[in-house]
């Protein structure tokens, strides 16, 4: 009796390397950009496939916002990771879309009132009854952390672009932020 000969399996690496854009800037506030042509906004009411797919075969900017859908950076990834092979699915080249995922943010003029910020928050939360954690995606701290830690973001994301949404009198700080 024959036996079926199975193709042989190319191992593929834990993490693919990073498609980002190296045009567009890692960090920028929320509302300040320039518009796209066709931007597609991707929270829990739209993570189907059939927007997705859309989104790769027609936006010039997709943005990513967390929810009880994607609480984490993993499931963000997990979302990109999507997006990149939905892209490529329909003939285009990733650098022609470019993912932006929209953090919540707060300014604090140290590392302890940084501290004091989280717990409010927290403290807040854990009364509203929600599914999930959201103070778990904000960036809170000084305006040179919450600048690097939104690079950190990005580059495990794998999105192009943190646009920090500040809250509050965080506003002020827009200028420091991003240069």
């Amino acid at each position: 009796m024959a036996q079926p000969v199975l193709a042989h399996v190319r191992a593929t690496p834990a993490r693919r390397p990073s498609t980002a854009r190296p045009d567009v800037p890692r960090v920028e506030i929320a509302g300040h950009a320039s518009r796209a042509d066709v931007e597609f906004l991707l929270d829990a009411d739209a993570l189907d496939t059939t927007t997705l797919a859309l989104a790769a075969a027609r936006a010039d900017v997709v943005r990513i916002v967390h929810s009880a859908a994607l609480p984490t950076v993993a499931a963000v990834r997990a979302l990109v990771t999507v997006l990149e092979d939905e892209v490529r699915a329909v003939g285009r080249d990733r650098h022609e879309v470019r993912l932006v995922l929209e953090v919540e943010a707060v300014v604090a003029a140290d590392d302890a009132d940084a501290a004091r910020r989280r717990q409010a928050v927290a403290y807040a939360e854990a009364f509203a009854a929600l599914t999930w954690s959201p103070s778990a995606t904000w960036l809170v701290g000084t305006p040179a952390r919450l600048a690097a830690d939104a690079r950190a973001l990005a580059e495990s994301t794998g999105v192009d672009t943190v646009a920090l949404a500040l809250v509050g009198e965080s506003r002020r700080h827009a200028t420091a932020l991003v240069g």
